[in-house]
């Protein structure tokens, strides 16, 4: 037990390092940030979600101290940096191994798993990277609406603050091709900001956690079984109504439209994985399986992001099988976490 929590203490400190080293600046410090709660979800699928939490609430602590007496950063715009270190990636990582953990004995005309229980479905642990996400994006939005006073008030004040960037980068106002304005790339910057932190968190949260059940996996402490993503990775189809409840709020001008482009962006997010996942099924019987797959990925960075409406209209097409075919229920506990 002593070992368990401060392999934790030491998985929160590695998060809360990974999650730091983005100021720097650089392309490759931003990318480590996307795995932030990595060391968060491999104590919590090892050990317990208890170690998971433990890991959160260390690495949010380790982050703010190491801000103000390391960084000599301020402390209210380190509760800010933190406070987002918290709701995108610490808890949330805790909260999705704590729900990899459910497991239930099987209902009448249920499939268990090898070990006879039924677990929470990968379909819904998805569902939860995009629920999380569009969580953490839209109590931002609405922090800095509040600190504004209106979403209008907000783009005007981001505006502002951006637009001398654009010209900058641009080397003056008259230097920005297609006789563009400043303030225009200015306000497409800021509106385009929150759905594109929603589908990078959601991403981001599903890959850590396929990444840290491997790495439990391979480790031998992985207590629940592993199942096949490409074949059980069924999205519940509650995510339909929702994609076209955000859809509802993109017709509304302002903040209700800021909160749809934010809503269909992390569920797009799902779609995509569905979409990938079922390229994967699909030439499993095909020699060529390893040829399609290098081929289909490098145009996938080659041309990024223009193919991803395709592999999100695939995920939405595999979602209306002949067979509707629903999700099992989430379990409920089998024990105290």
């Amino acid at each position: 037990m002593n070992q368990q929590f401060f392999i934790a203490v030491g998985s929160g400190f590695a998060a809360a390092l990974l999650f730091f080293i983005p100021v720097k600046g650089t392309v490759f410090a931003m990318t480590l940030a996307m795995f932030a709660a990595l060391p968060v979800m491999i104590v919590g699928l090892a050990f317990r979600p208890a170690a998971a939490f433990i890991s959160a609430v260390t690495g949010t602590f380790a982050l703010l101290f190491g801000l103000m007496l390391f960084a000599d950063v301020d402390l209210a715009p380190s509760l800010i940096f933190c406070s987002f270190f918290a709701l995108t990636a610490a808890f949330p990582a805790w909260w999705l191994t704590h729900l990899a953990w459910l497991a239930r004995p099987p209902a009448e005309n249920e499939t268990p798993a090898s070990d006879g229980l039924v677990w929470y479905p990968l379909g819904r642990l998805a569902m939860w990277t995009a629920i999380l996400s569009v969580g953490a994006v839209t109590l931002g939005l609405f922090a800095a609406v509040l600190r504004s006073g209106s979403f209008d008030g907000f783009v005007a004040e981001s505006v502002g603050r951006i637009q001398p960037i654009i010209e900058k980068l641009f080397g003056g106002a008259k230097g920005i091709p297609g006789g563009l304005q400043a303030s225009e790339l200015a306000r497409t910057f800021v509106l385009a900001t929150g759905p594109i932190m929603a589908a990078w968190t959601a991403t981001g949260l599903a890959l850590n956690l396929w990444i840290a059940g491997r790495v439990a996996l391979v480790s031998g402490q992985m207590k629940r079984p592993w199942l096949d993503l490409p074949e059980h990775l069924e999205l519940p189809r509650e995510i339909l109504p929702a994609l076209a409840a955000s859809f509802a709020l993109m017709l509304i001008e302002g903040l209700p439209r800021a909160l749809g482009t934010i809503g269909v962006a992390a569920i797009t997010a799902l779609l995509i994985f569905k979409g990938l996942a079922g390229l994967h099924a699909s030439t499993r019987a095909s020699g060529a399986r390893t040829a399609i797959l290098a081929a289909v990925y490098i145009l996938l960075l080659v041309l990024f992001p223009l193919p991803l409406p395709l592999f999100a209209a695939l995920g939405l097409a595999a979602m209306f099988p002949k067979s509707a075919r629903r999700p099992p229920a989430p379990p409920a506990p089998r024990n105290d976490n």
